[in-house]
């Protein structure tokens, strides 16, 4: 018996179906998602507002449900990486299964647009950091061998001198604009 099957024949609350990714990212962006007001003091918006048609219209309705000091983690991917800039520059825009170019994706973000992003939905940026490409993701078996040991290192070298050309998604900690001014250990 699945989880869904589980919860609906034990409590009758959970009788109705489980929403899709889609219907509830419809509702967001329609600001009547059933969320409570001032709950939540952690969102994590991991790459999802590059699939939404109005990602501001999702943070604006997450920041409702928030708590005034809650931290929000947004991740979306660079669009300014160096291969989709390569890719420009021979006249290409491939439609790929994951990544900055994901068939998928509604939004293109740069760390630039990222921040006006968020703030656009009245948050703050406290901290943004950026990710590599996943080695472990491309190249399976190469895994701690002496090259990939060698590709690992130099890829943190580029993302520490150029990491808005080398960085594969930008990830940032942020808050209500309003939202008392805190030190963070992250």
């Amino acid at each position: 018996m699945s989880r869904r099957d589980t919860r609906t024949s034990q409590s009758p609350q959970y009788a109705a179906p489980i929403p899709t990714r889609e219907e509830i990212l419809r509702a967001l962006e329609k600001a009547d998602a059933p969320l409570p007001d001032a709950e939540y003091k952690l969102v994590v918006c991991g790459d999802i507002l590059e699939h939404t048609p109005d990602p501001v219209a999702v943070l604006k309705r997450l920041r409702q449900a928030s708590a005034p000091d809650a931290y929000f983690i947004v991740s979306v991917p660079n669009i300014a990486h160096l291969a989709v800039r390569m890719a420009l520059l021979f006249g290409k825009f491939p439609k790929m299964e994951r990544g900055p170019l994901d068939k998928t994706h509604l939004q293109f973000f740069t760390k630039d647009t990222a921040k006006d992003m968020v703030e656009a939905a009245g948050l703050k940026v406290v901290r943004t950091v950026t990710t590599g490409v996943p080695l472990d993701e491309i190249w399976k078996k190469g895994e701690g061998s002496a090259m990939y040991k060698v590709a690992s290192r130099t890829q943190h070298l580029a993302l520490n001198v150029a990491p808005r050309l080398f960085g594969f998604q930008w990830i940032m900690l942020c808050q209500g604009k309003d939202a008392p001014t805190e030190t963070l250990n992250v």
